[in-house]
C-alpha cells in the first residue's frame, strides 16, 4: 500500500497516492546525525522518525514540515524525484517569476507535441 501525503505545504490540496521514495535518511546521514538527533530537532520520537524513514507509517504534512525545517531544506526536498528532475527543480527555484512562467509555457508546449518514437 502506498504512503499518502496531503496538505498545502506541498502546494497541493490532494493525497499523494504514488509511492515516493523519501530522502530523509540520506539527508540526515549527510549531516552525520542519528535518528535521535533529527527526531529531537523535529519534535517527534525516534520511533516515529524511523517509521517515516522506512515508509512503514505515512507522515502528515505537519511531521514532514517539521523534518524539513530541522534539516533546513524545503519540504519537497524530502522526496526523491530522480536526479534529473531534482536538478531541474533546483534550477527552477532560482528563476525570477517571469522566467519561471516562460519555462512553464515552454514545458507545456513540449509536452503537447506528438511523440516522435
Amino acid at each position: 500500500m502506498p504512503c499518502l501525503y496531503s496538505g498545502q505545504a506541498f502546494r497541493a490540496v490532494r493525497f499523494y497516492t504514488v509511492p515516493m521514495a523519501l530522502r530523509i535518511k540520506a539527508l540526515r546521514e549527510e549531516r552525520g546525525w542519528t535518528q535521535e538527533v533529527l527526531a529531537e530537532r523535529a519534535g517527534m520520537s525516534r520511533s516515529q522518525l524511523a517509521m517515516i524513514e522506512k515508509e512503514t507509517r505515512p507522515a502528515n504534512t505537519i511531521r514532514l514540515n517539521a523534518i524539513a525545517a530541522a534539516l533546513d531544506v524545503p519540504p519537497d526536498a524530502l522526496f526523491d524525484a530522480g536526479d534529473e528532475i531534482w536538478r531541474f527543480a533546483q534550477i527552477v527555484r532560482t528563476l525570477n517569476p517571469q522566467d519561471r512562467a516562460a519555462l512553464v509555457r515552454m514545458a507545456e508546449a513540449l509536452a503537447a507535441k506528438p511523440s516522435q518514437d
